[in-house]
């Protein structure tokens, strides 16, 4: 289970140049990218985050990756709190992220999981047993030894998707994983999740997406976050016998 108290978040913004140099030690002027988050997730649940760019999504899934830590209030995954026992809290979560340069290009899909299968703790045997197991789950076996600088962006969503499950954790959080995808690349990642992945429904799944047809086909739930506040918190299958489609949903929550 994963417990949001009272969270808020709070980032200095970047002093310029001029100002550094005219006020040095003048206090940097602080941005909120979340207040007053209260959240509770169980396990095994399935929960999509939707908003405008900037309100907040990407923060709130970092908070309970362990990433960044709260401004103000708690953050619990599993009851480790990720402040005062942030290793053992972030072993219980995977995190996905949607970026370009977060593999080494010049090494192969193998090698990638490797050195981070060895960050995560593996070696030996079961390091080797691990990777078989995430190249075949993702359906990479063809072009394992290639260098991730071949992969195409579908391929390398995919091996981000091993690295995210290489300690096998029980919180998979997805940053828009099909953001740079194509459409038929992003509905075989999104078959990939549903089929493969959550197949069992033993896993939490956090996404954080602008595609309405992910939510519709991957989430439970949905919660809207606006300006740094969560506006709603609905479960799907409701909402769209309520108002017969998700985007009028949205729309009325982000109006």
């Amino acid at each position: 289970m994963i417990n949001l108290e009272n969270v808020t978040v709070r980032y200095p913004i970047p002093k310029r140049y001029r100002e550094l140099v005219l006020h040095p030690f003048r206090r940097a002027k602080r941005v909120t990218a979340l207040e007053n988050v209260s959240l509770t997730v169980n396990n095994g649940d399935r929960i999509a985050f939707l908003g405008p760019n900037g309100a907040g999504k990407t923060t709130l899934l970092k908070l309970v990756g362990g990433l960044i830590l709260p401004t103000e209030g708690t953050v619990r995954v599993h009851g480790r709190d990720t402040v005062s026992d942030n290793t053992a809290a972030r072993r219980s979560v995977g995190f996905v992220m949607n970026e370009e340069r977060s593999f080494y290009w010049r090494l192969s899909g193998v090698q990638n999981l490797e050195f981070f299968g060895v960050l995560d703790n593996l070696s030996g045997r079961d390091l080797h047993q691990r990777i078989a197991e995430l190249i075949e789950l993702v359906g990479l076996q063809d072009s394992a030894h290639q260098n991730v600088a071949s992969y195409s962006s579908g391929m390398r969503q995919r091996l981000a998707i091993a690295r995210g499950l290489m300690a096998d954790p029980d919180v998979l959080i997805l940053d828009e994983p099909t953001r740079t995808l194509d459409p038929v690349a992003a509905d075989d990642l999104t078959r990939l999740i549903s089929d493969r992945i959550h197949r069992d429904g033993q896993k939490t799944l956090l996404i954080a997406t602008h595609r309405l047809d992910e939510v519709a086909a991957l989430c439970r739930r949905m919660c809207v976050i606006q300006k740094g506040h969560v506006v709603a918190m609905d479960d799907v299958a409701e909402v769209q016998g309520r108002e017969g489609s998700l985007l009028a949903y949205y729309r009325e929550q982000v109006a």
